[in-house]
């Protein structure tokens, strides 16, 4: 209703402004109005007014639309808007989710495109006493890897690597393996292979099986199921240039027989 004024004519007593009755009408009229507006139409509410420029607090309000300014205090219920980010600008660039201060941890969840699965993140708790920094990973756009989870490492270097359990490493692996592998090795080893292999070899041994110098009770057996070929090749006159070392076997091609250098001389093995 618009604000009614009451008539009080042009001059004393003309008669021309409005009667009594029609003057008081319109002050109820007004007051209604007003007492609608501030409280329950017959009382006024205890609480005060809401002014434009003054500094007040508003309690449980619901605030719908566009909002500008700061909010100092905790929100309850759903932040949305209907186009762009939602952009947080602490003073110290910081958006700290706090936990319960008990038993629960602060976290955040995020939904799949139709938000019928979430994902959580959620820090360490508070028994493990952990403060720290992680740091996402830099270059193109990439999957963290999981402790569980299958993955793929691509274009990794690990440095003093301790791995267990089972599994298969394919590619290029340099570095030293101590400890026991089972299971099969397809490519090429270089470096020293210190312990027992168990399985076949499919491929060539570049270098001196069982040591620089094998050991002289044990010594290096090689079985085979049908035969064996040995991979040096020499005959006499070849067999005088090589620098040999104790152990080398060579097939010595103008006798027609496998031999040893046993430290000083090269000797038949058969």
């Amino acid at each position: 209703m618009a604000y009614q004024t009451i008539g009080r004519g042009t001059s004393a007593n003309d008669g021309t402004g409005d009667d009594l009755r029609t003057g008081a009408g319109k002050v109820n009229a007004n007051f209604v109005e007003l007492y609608t507006l501030l409280g329950d139409g017959s009382t006024l509410s205890a609480d005060p007014v809401v002014t434009e420029a003054a500094t007040q607090t508003l309690t449980n309000k619901t605030i719908t639309g566009t909002f500008t300014g700061n909010i100092t205090g905790d929100v309850t219920g759903n932040v949305s808007t209907a186009s762009g980010n939602i952009q947080l600008n602490a003073a110290t660039q910081i958006v700290e989710v706090r936990g319960d201060g008990s038993a629960t941890e602060g976290a955040i969840i995020l939904n799949c495109e139709t938000n019928a699965h979430g994902q959580t993140i959620k820090p360490q708790p508070h028994s493990a006493a952990v403060t720290n920094e992680l740091l996402l990973p830099a270059d193109g756009n990439s999957t963290l890897v999981s402790e569980i989870a299958t993955q793929t490492l691509t274009n990794k270097t690990l440095t003093s690597p301790t791995i267990t359990g089972t599994g298969a490493i394919a590619g290029t692996f340099t570095g030293d393996i101590t400890g026991n592998v089972t299971g099969d090795v397809t490519g090429d080893v270089t470096g020293n292979l210190t312990g027992n292999v168990t399985g076949n070899v499919t491929g060539t041994v570049d270098g001196v099986v069982g040591g620089t110098t094998p050991a002289a009770v044990t010594g290096t057996e090689i079985t085979a199921n049908d035969f064996f070929q040995l991979p040096a090749y020499a005959d006499a006159t070849a067999l005088g240039g090589i620098t040999a070392v104790a152990g080398m076997i060579v097939y010595q091609t103008d006798t027609n027989k496998a031999v040893v250098y046993n430290g000083t001389a090269w000797v038949d093995l058969h």
